[in-house]
């Protein structure tokens, strides 16, 4: 298949276009959607851009239904590009109301002249008048996982672990995510377009801000960050103080550092810890705008199951920290809303694998905590697998017995209106 930049290189390329073209890039690899629109043409901006991801980002958010209304319609597993028509027009069909169904299905037609074969064309007219009255035929207490659009294992998975609302977090996640902007210093002149939120410190912003003339220059001076505001509970758990020393885990892109840092009024020390690849770049970024002459930031690029106090070492730095966060890789099942193609992703065996990885991190974690110090462990999973049981298990082990768990925050995103998270502060005995 052709790189995404050159397949819309075009400047007769719709947004339309450009969503079959990632939806397809989509099914036929291995690139999550975060990545595939990282690498749309810099060229390829303004309504034609917001219109790709809009269509895109709904294609994969109600993909699953779609899916399921194509199965009495397809004889046999359509082709990538064909398929990627199917499920934008399929989004696009279940946003509209009937009456703008002809025009919907006349379009796809239209547009599918440019992208598949006469065959084909003619194959997708017939399926595309066919889909409005399939989409329709599902019923939300009958057929959760297509109404929906969820895979089928995992609706059955959350109906055991969440009986009395597995539904509501459905049509959470089926919801059209809210970008925030955190504030960190209240004094500045906040720009309009900023919608005051139940959470200090947090604003939402609107289509009425202008990212480049309001949003930038708040983000290049480190005076704020685009962060959802689940991202608060783990950081204000650990509460890290003036002068202490943090080490922060996992940490790229480095949203955590930047609460850490504010709340440490710029002095002390972090070190963060990640494994080296691309995202250490905008990890060195986000911390250059940290770093002071009373605050100093450190980054050691390692598998934290291969860090040792020799790593420490080698650059000058403690290898004992009052404070240590550990953000773990994670199932991200609380942050589908914002992630719409983790429910793409994820499998069955996916859960109880992070929940082994994250007890080994855990274990790793605790090493570099200092006696009286303290260690947050957290995740954007609402599984209790990985979270409430998996501290559990530590704290039944050998390593485990030396702390005691203190606070626990817990988002449920149906409860909370926001990203669901698990937070779990454990101090060190003396």
């Amino acid at each position: 298949m052709r790189s995404i930049k050159f397949s819309l290189s075009r400047k007769s390329t719709t947004g339309w276009d450009a969503a079959v073209h990632l939806t397809e890039a989509y099914l036929s690899g291995d690139r999550q959607a975060d990545q595939l629109l990282d690498e749309l043409p810099t060229e390829f901006i303004g309504d034609r851009r917001a219109a790709c991801q809009s269509l895109f980002l709904g294609a994969l958010r109600h993909g699953h239904r779609s899916k399921a209304a194509l199965k009495g319609l397809l004889r046999k597993k359509a082709k990538p590009g064909v398929e990627a028509i199917l499920l934008v027009s399929g989004y696009e069909l279940l946003a509209a109301d009937a009456e703008k169904h002809p025009k919907i299905i006349h379009h796809a037609v239209e547009r599918s002249k440019q992208l598949v074969n006469r065959f084909e064309q003619g194959f997708l007219n017939a399926v595309l008048r066919k889909l409005p009255e399939a989409l329709a035929q599902f019923d939300a207490e009958a057929a959760p996982a297509a109404f929906y659009s969820h895979p089928e294992w995992l609706v059955s998975h959350w109906k055991r672990e969440f009986p009395q609302s597995y539904l509501q977090l459905l049509e959470w996640d089926q919801g059209i995510p809210a970008t925030y902007l955190k504030i960190y210093d209240d004094s500045i002149q906040k720009p309009a377009g900023l919608e005051a939120t139940d959470w200090p410190q947090f604003y939402r912003i609107t289509p009425k801000l202008s990212w480049k003339e309001d949003l930038h220059p708040l983000l290049n001076r480190g005076n704020a960050y685009i962060k959802d505001p689940s991202t608060r509970l783990a950081p204000a758990l650990l509460a890290p103080q003036a002068g202490e020393s943090v080490l922060d885990l996992c940490a790229a892109p480095g949203g955590k550092a930047y609460d850490m840092a504010h709340a440490m009024t710029g002095k002390g020390q972090i070190v963060a810890v990640d494994l080296p690849g691309n995202r250490i770049a905008r990890l060195e970024a986000n911390l250059s705008t940290l770093r002071s002459t009373d605050l100093n930031c450190a980054i050691i690029e390692s598998d934290l199951l291969e860090l040792e106090a020799a790593t420490f070492q080698a650059q000058a730095l403690p290898i004992a920290y009052d404070a240590v966060m550990l953000d773990a890789p994670c199932s991200n099942t609380g942050v589908i809303q914002r992630r719409t193609d983790v429910k793409w992703r994820l499998r069955p065996k996916d859960i109880a694998q992070c929940a082994k990885l994250q007890l080994q991190l855990l274990h790793s974690a605790a090493r570099f905590v200092k006696a009286g110090g303290r260690i947050v462990y957290s995740t954007c999973s609402i599984e209790a697998t990985e979270n409430s049981e998996l501290i559990e298990q530590f704290l039944k082990s050998k390593s485990g017995q030396k702390f005691e768990l203190v606070d626990t925050a817990i988002s449920l995103p149906w409860k909370t209106g926001h990203d669901g998270a698990g937070a779990f502060l454990l101090c060190r005995k003396a």
